[in-house]
């Protein structure tokens, strides 16, 4: 069976005939909430502090911050370049080569479905 608390003005003394258990053995008292120690003291408890937002400055950023920004980025582009693996010139005439082979057949490919299309709409209209 479900345990039911008692409402506020009653006091948790007896148990009534719903709030006993099996066999009409007593169910374990039910724990009192806890109580902050500042406000068990006979204080107010404190509001806690709003955190406040951040106060965004205004104007822009000044020239040396900005200088050292683009140094920074700059810096970094070169370590990344020198990560890079460069292709040698054997591999760079090959890739080059596949390229514009590829570029001529793709326009051949779309002149023959321009002439086809051309003369298609000519048919109709």
């Amino acid at each position: 069976m479900a345990r039911i608390r008692p409402s506020k003005g009653q006091t948790s003394g007896e148990p009534g005939p719903d709030e006993t258990g099996p066999g009409g053995a007593e169910p374990p008292p039910v724990p009192s909430r806890r109580r902050n120690k500042k406000s068990s003291g006979g204080q107010k408890a404190q509001p806690r502090p709003r955190q406040q937002a951040k106060n965004e400055k205004s104007g822009t950023v000044t020239k040396s911050v900005q200088e050292s920004r683009s140094r920074r980025y700059v810096g970094e582009v070169v370590t990344e370049l020198k990560k890079v693996t460069w292709p040698n010139r054997a591999q760079l005439f090959q890739a080059t080569a596949v390229v514009l082979i590829f570029v001529a057949i793709v326009a051949v490919y779309l002149g023959v479905i321009d002439v086809l299309m051309s003369s298609l709409v000519d048919a109709i209209f």
